[in-house]
């Protein structure tokens, strides 16, 4: 017994399973996802045919629900936070002495730079029409 957890085979057995566990593991959280996605859909249904077995109207948010305003989600918010992004990365490649790798943080100024444009673009098309 003592054979199987000396070091000899201890290290060589955990260099086999953690790649192992790092292909399943992914594999794992999806199957959870559409596990859960799946029984919610299945009571949603259940829902429906229980509404329509009592000849209750369906609610048309119950199959489409209204996607909720959040402010987060907003394309203007994510311009914004791109600008933030570009620039602290920009900074923080500056003062680490890491001035090579600025352009990232410019690369990501200038999406959101883009970003903030196309919506002003958008804005006046809208106002025109």
């Amino acid at each position: 017994m003592e054979q199987f957890f000396d070091r000899q085979t201890i290290i060589p057995l955990f260099g086999m399973l953690i790649p192992i566990i790092a292909i399943l593991l992914p594999i794992g959280i999806i199957w959870l996802v559409l596990h859960y996605r799946n029984r919610r859909n299945d009571a949603l249904y259940e829902t429906v045919k229980h509404l329509a077995d009592k000849g209750l109207p369906v609610p048309p948010e119950l199959l489409d629900p209204p996607l909720a305003k959040n402010d987060r989600e907003s394309p203007l918010f994510r311009a914004i936070t791109l600008l933030g992004v570009g620039i602290g990365l920009g900074l923080m490649f500056w003062f680490l002495d890491l001035k090579f790798l600025v352009g990232i943080g410019a690369l990501l100024l200038c999406i959101g730079i883009a970003q903030i444009i196309a919506l002003m673009i958008e804005r006046r098309r809208g106002d025109a029409a």
